[in-house]
């Protein structure tokens, strides 16, 4: 008997521990829940527009809805019926007067005291605002509802703001200390702090999700920091000259901090290059750091461990090449620290490409040449520059002129530019005569398929748009022409060239605006497109009629309009529609 209670006992306990496991484990999933989502903008309904010296809105058919009355005007989500609008400023309380309406220039949200939008600070965003979430104040403290009003917080903070790079996150503040909300309303960050900044972390996919805060507190001796990651853990408590994070580097959070003026390196919490360097420096293409104490330089592995030892006056880091200099001779080493000792790699700074199998060498006098992966010479020393292509691939300047030429010496594109580039993020080539500012643009099977005077070469989503004052053309990413009623099948009318002179066509090539203008743009989602006559623009609708005459004299080749009114754009998602454009003389 005595035995089967002990057993009952341990089950028991057994259980319980379970119990309290899993409890903790929620509870733990749940603090650390850091998720939030940011709201992305399908539908751009309501635009600011600016006339006779005031503002209004405008709906995406370019019908004013608010009438231009007010000295501005906020429109912090454009695809939904919520506006702030200012008028009757009072310059001894240096404020204006703030009122929420909708599209029925109706008042809205009139139970707050206060409340006003959130303009973000240096995110990444076309829309400069939170476009979930507005600030309320009450008692004289500030929360955050949403956009229908309801709070999702109480009113508890001296003051909310948006939280530099790193939209979602709000900077809130309480007695001069610091802490971070997130728009859920999860306070994940106490207001206990003298200093947060993000640590800048950017990436195409999450954007600035996983960027991680830096912590600071204000102390007799001056500021000293710590480090905060994007789930809220503390990871480096403060004590700190100064933290960093070494942004280039993806899968874990590595970070640059100074203590007692000699910087390290750590890994999470982890440090893996002690604390004794005047500089570091992560070379991403290697995927190693570069170290320097007392004017001299060495190489360390990314988990800390030394290649190269600090011996040496100056070091280029070029993928799995490392250039030495010491006493007035360059050395070359593998990624390893091996040295390798070639003949024709002496006094030469190599350099390597995107092809593991090449690298450009640069001699003593400044010339290049081309080695291989056993780094027996290709191309000697002679030319001008060379810069890697693509492939077996080459662009040469051999003091001329520019061409591209092959590893086996075989000429692709004739040595008769002045400037040849791969165009970014496509696989095309772009090749520049100077003399009568004319650029061709290659395949990569060095096929010419476009020539074009002053070209401006604009990345679209799927494709290439090349523009200049008076023409237009669309290839892909491989070079290839592209119709743009096959590019936009969405459109009823489209854009066409013929002897010179521009109108627009229907899907079945049947002209519905005669060729009569020096240039157009395509039409934009709105449905409206510019025409261009005599050095004047003016708007025509996707039904073949003209909304504005040309009027608005501008030197811009692709304006965008909604009805009559021209779209300024200031940058960072700052914008309105105006008819007012002061015309030259």
């Amino acid at each position: 008997m005595e035995k089967g209670k002990i057993i009952k006992g341990i089950i028991v306990l057994v259980i319980v521990f379970i119990v309290f496991f899993l409890i903790g484990y929620f509870v733990m999933k749940q603090v650390n829940n850091i998720n939030y989502n940011i709201e992305e903008i399908k539908e751009f309904k309501y635009s600011k527009v600016y006339i006779n010296k005031k503002y209004g809105i405008i709906d995406e058919k370019g019908n004013i809805i608010i009438e231009a009355k007010y000295d501005n005007i906020d429109i912090p989500n454009p695809s939904k019926d919520v506006f702030f609008v200012y008028s009757n400023y009072d310059s001894q309380k240096g404020k204006y007067e703030t009122q929420v309406i909708n599209s029925k220039n109706e008042k809205i949200l009139t139970q707050f005291e206060e409340l006003n939008p959130i303009q973000l600070k240096g995110a990444n965003s076309e829309v400069p605002y939170e476009k979930s979430t507005l600030v309320y104040k009450e008692n004289n403290k500030y929360g955050i509802v949403d956009f229908s009003g309801k709070k999702i917080t109480k009113a508890k903070y001296d003051s909310i703001e948006s939280f530099l790079y790193k939209e979602g996150c709000l900077l809130v503040r309480n007695e001069d200390k610091y802490g971070i909300l997130i728009i859920t309303g999860k306070e994940i960050i106490e207001p206990k702090y003298d200093y947060i900044s993000s640590d800048g972390y950017y990436d195409a996919e999450t954007k600035n999700k996983k960027a991680g805060f830096i912590i600071g507190e204000k102390q007799e001796s001056g500021y000293r920091y710590g480090y905060i990651d994007s789930n809220a853990n503390l990871v480096l408590d403060i004590g700190f000259n100064s933290i960093g994070r070494i942004t280039d580097i993806d899968d874990e959070v590595y970070l640059l901090a100074t203590k007692n003026g000699q910087q390290g390196v750590y890994k999470n919490k982890d440090l893996i290059i002690n604390h004794g360097y005047s500089e570091i420096e992560y070379d991403k293409q290697s995927d190693m750091f570069m170290v320097s104490k007392n004017e001299k330089y060495g190489v360390l592995s990314k988990d800390g461990k030394e290649v190269l030892s600090l011996n040496y006056d100056y070091i280029l880091i070029s993928k799995d090449i490392i250039n030495a200099q010491q006493d007035d001779i360059i050395y070359v080493f593998d990624k390893n620290g091996n040295k390798l000792d070639k003949e024709n790699l002496q006094n030469t700074t190599v350099v390597a490409t995107e092809n593991d199998n090449y690298y450009i060498t640069i001699n003593d006098s400044g010339k290049f040449g081309i080695i291989d992966k056993n780094y027996s010479q290709i191309f000697e020393n002679k030319y001008q520059y060379i810069e890697y292509a693509f492939d077996d691939n080459f662009i040469i300047n051999d003091g001329d002129r520019v061409g591209i030429m092959s590893v086996n010496g075989d000429v692709k594109i004739n040595f008769e530019y002045n400037f040849i580039q791969r165009v970014k993020n496509a696989d095309v080539i772009q090749a520049i005569k100077f003399e009568d500012n004319v650029s061709d643009f290659y395949t990569f099977n060095f096929v010419k398929t476009l020539s074009m005077e002053n070209a401006d070469v604009r990345n679209e989503d799927n494709y290439l748009k090349v523009l200049s004052d008076n023409n237009r053309k669309y290839i892909d990413n491989k070079g290839n022409k592209l119709d743009s009623k096959e590019l936009f099948s969405s459109l009823k009318l489209f854009a066409v060239n013929q002897n010179g002179k521009w109108g627009f066509v229907d899907k079945d090539g049947k002209m519905k605006v005669n060729p009569i203008y020096d240039m157009v743009t395509e039409f934009n989602s709105y449905g409206y497109a510019g025409i261009l006559k005599d050095g004047k623009w003016g708007v025509i609708n996707d039904n073949g009629e003209i909304v504005q005459e040309p009027y608005y004299e501008i030197e811009w080749n692709e304006p965008e309009f909604i009805n009559k009114y021209i779209k300024l754009d200031f940058g960072f998602g700052f914008y309105y529609y105006t008819n007012e454009i002061e015309n030259e003389d």
